[in-house]
């Protein structure tokens, strides 16, 4: 076969692989849990989840594994569900894993959810089905997990700390199945699944990119947006955010280790990965100039940060903007690396 044709094939693949993975990242973000809570805080007075306790020995640990078949899957690789334990609690995921033999990148992708915890809520209905990974191209191993109180985990809904802990045991679990490319984690996030991403970079120097849609920034960012911008008339969705960063603001007062729990303006320091966020001004679940605010406190602090707002694009830009975005993600991913493989390194 010549060059050329080899040429074409790997393009192809390569952008099978990013529209596959743009699809898995919208996947990740409904208005069905927008990354805004509707409702009010929980009483403070309930039972508290553990937002991220200290590491086990049993943290990472796969504690089952099931092969599942995916009707018109790529038959280049294995889909499995797995479960594993994140701070004493049963987990599920979706793995996927080329066929051949290698060591191939991680990518992880991470869905969307409530913007804070939820000790009552349990098996919520939003994450991600083994279908979604049907498609994945064989180089590279893929994991999604749901986080604890989601879809088959145990426990309850954890807010931004809590799921970036069960993404840390996550990686853990998926680089112990022996094909994982040292060094090699990209990481892409849609709403709450954008801030969780955001966290696990600031908390890991083996990140290579990070890619957030309509990304969750963390309640610091929003709450201080909020009270340098008091003046004028805003759409309803700054005002029902303004509310609800009030109400934050207030248990936040009375509990400093909550607020921690849920910033994320602390951590730029810490994030080392190049950073791309994708944002719509029609968004209606994320106030648009809270994610033009995180990125220029990146900037101050001279991160590699790419903001692109998109007009009067909805939240997870499933919209008009669903083939530009999938081009921003194929030049970012393939700046910072993703599509170099190598399957038998030395």
């Amino acid at each position: 076969m010549n060059k050329g044709v080899n040429d074409k094939l790997s393009n192809a693949l390569k952008s099978i692989m990013i529209m596959v993975l743009v699809l898995t990242i919208i996947i990740g973000c409904t208005s069905q849990e927008a990354v805004v809570d509707n409702d009010q805080p929980e009483k403070s007075g309930q039972t508290p989840n553990k937002q991220s306790g200290s590491p086990s020995e049993e943290d990472g640990i796969i504690v089952s594994k099931e092969l599942v078949d995916v009707a018109g899957q790529n038959p280049k690789i294995n889909i499995y569900k797995i479960f594993y334990i994140s701070d004493g609690t049963k987990v599920e995921a979706f793995l996927s894993e080329p066929k051949e033999s290698g060591k191939y990148p991680l990518h992880v992708t991470l869905h969307g959810g409530w913007a804070y915890e939820r000790p009552n809520k349990t098996h919520d209905s939003f994450g991600f089905q083994a279908e979604s990974l049907k498609n994945v191209p064989e180089n590279v191993v893929r994991i999604a997990p749901q986080y604890r109180g989601y879809m088959g985990s145990d426990g309850s809904v954890q807010g931004l700390a809590g799921n970036t802990l069960d993404t840390r045991n996550a990686i853990k679990a998926a680089m112990s199945w022996g094909n994982v490319l040292p060094d090699s984690i990209f990481l892409t996030g849609a709403s709450m699944g954008g801030g969780v991403a955001l966290r696990t970079a600031s908390e890991r120097k083996d990140i290579k990119a990070v890619v957030a849609v309509s990304p969750f920034v963390g309640w610091d960012t929003i709450i201080q947006w909020m009270d340098n911008n008091t003046d004028g008339v805003w759409p309803d969705n700054v005002q029902k955010e303004r509310k609800l960063a009030n109400e934050y603001k207030d248990i936040f007062s009375k509990n400093p280790g909550k607020e921690k729990e849920n910033s994320l303006l602390d951590r730029i320091p810490d994030i080392q990965a190049p950073v791309l966020l994708l944002q719509g001004t029609a968004d209606e679940s994320v106030v648009w100039q809270t994610v033009q605010e995180f990125a220029n406190r990146m900037k101050e602090r001279n991160k590699t940060i790419k903001l692109i707002l998109y007009p009067n694009g909805g939240h997870g830009l499933k919209d008009q903007y669903q083939s530009e975005t999938s081009k921003e993600i194929d030049s970012w991913l393939t700046e910072y690396g993703l599509s170099q493989i190598s399957k038998n390194p030395q």
